[in-house]
C-alpha cells in the first residue's frame, strides 16, 4: 500500500502525539516538529505509509534524545488490559465459538493505538466490538486453513493489545498448532517489544520472537534472517493492525497464508479495504 497526500497530516500528528508523551516545552516541541518537516518532502512515495512514518518518528526521537517516548504509556496500556483479562477469558469460555470470540476481542484491543488516538475507552470499545461482526469476514476459510496448517505466526501490533492477542494465541493452541508471536526489535510508537511480551506473560507454549526490525508494520527487507525463516515456514500468518496491513497488503494478494485482522482507523485504509471508517475486518487481501 503506497502513500497518498492524506498520509502527510498523519505523519505530523504522530510526531505531535510522540512529543505529548514527554515533558518538553512547547517551544522545544515546535523546534522538533520543524526539524522533521524537511524529511516529508524527501520521502519516497513508493514506500508504504508505515515505512515513511518510521523515518519521521526516528528523526523526532533523535531530536528528543529519548529512545522510547511511549515507555510509560505502554506500561499503562498493559496494566489496563491485564485488569480486563479475567472477564475477557470468561467471555471466551462461555462463547459458542471461542476462537471467533478471541478474534473479535483481539480486534477490540486494536483500539489501543496511541499513535492515532490519544484518548480511548477500552471497555467501551470491547463492548462495541463484540456487538458487531466483521465487515469483511473470511473466518470460514480461516477455519478450513487451520485444518491444513501446523504452524501459525501472529504479527503483533501494540502494547496493551498484546494482552488480547495472548487470548487469541491460547485459543489457537487448542487446535494443536505451533504458535509463534512476533514483536518489534526496537521501540517505535507504542508497538509491542520483547519487554512488553515478558511483562504481560506472553510465553510458555507460545513462542515469542523479535522480528529484528524497528519499523512500524512488518517490512520484510528490514527483518532478521531468523524471523524470515519463521515467516516463510508458517502455514498461516495473522497480521494484526493497520501498519502491518499497510506493509503486507500487496504481498497478501499472492500469499494466501496471510489473514489481516484490524480496525480501519483511517479513510485511506478503509477505502483500500472496501469498508467504512472504524469497521473491523478479518480477511485475506
Amino acid at each position: 500500500m503506497n502513500v497518498t497526500l492524506e498520509c502527510i497530516p498523519c505523519y505530523i500528528k504522530q510526531t505531535i502525539n510522540t512529543l505529548a508523551q514527554t515533558e518538553i516545552t512547547e517551544e522545544k516541541a515546535r523546534e522538533i516538529i520543524h526539524g522533521t518537516l524537511p524529511l516529508i518532502s524527501s520521502l519516497d512515495p513508493q514506500r508504504t505509509p508505515a515505512e515513511n512514518s518510521t523515518i519521521i518518528l526516528r528523526r523526532a526521537n533523535e531530536l528528543l534524545g529519548i529512545e522510547d517516548p511511549f515507555h510509560k504509556a505502554k506500561k499503562e496500556s498493559n496494566d489496563l488490559a491485564l485488569e480486563l483479562l479475567p472477564q475477557l477469558k470468561e467471555r471466551i469460555q462461555k462463547s459458542a465459538d471461542p476462537l471467533l470470540m478471541s478474534l473479535q476481542i483481539a480486534v477490540a484491543g486494536n483500539i489501543i493505538d496511541m499513535g492515532i488516538l490519544k484518548d480511548f475507552d477500552v471497555e467501551k470499545s470491547i463492548q462495541e466490538a463484540l456487538a458487531k461482526s466483521f465487515t469483511r469476514d473470511d473466518y470460514v476459510s480461516f477455519q478450513q486453513s487451520l485444518n491444513e496448517a501446523q504452524e501459525i505466526l501472529i504479527l503483533g501490533d501494540n502494547s496493551g493489545e498484546i494482552v488480547f492477542d495472548k487470548l487469541l494465541a491460547e485459543q489457537l493452541l487448542e487446535y494443536g498448532l505451533k504458535v509463534t508471536y512476533a514483536v518489534k526489535d526496537q521501540p517505535i510508537l507504542n508497538d509491542a517489544t520483547m519487554e512488553d511480551a515478558a511483562y504481560v506473560g506472553m510465553g510458555g507454549q507460545i513462542r515469542v520472537i523479535s522480528n529484528g526490525s524497528g519499523f512500524l508494520g512488518t517490512i520484510l527487507q528490514d527483518c532478521s534472517p531468523d524471523f524470515l525463516d519463521v515467516y516463510k515456514s508458517a502455514g498461516l500468518v495473522i497480521s494484526k493492525g493497520q501498519a502491518n496491513y499497510e506493509s503486507l497488503e500487496e504481498l497478501g494478494k499472492d500469499d494466501r497464508r496471510l489473514y489481516f485482522l484490524l480496525r480501519a482507523k483511517c479513510e485511506i485504509v478503509a477505502e483500500n479495504l472496501g469498508v467504512k471508517l472504524n469497521e473491523m475486518v478479518f480477511c485475506r487481501s
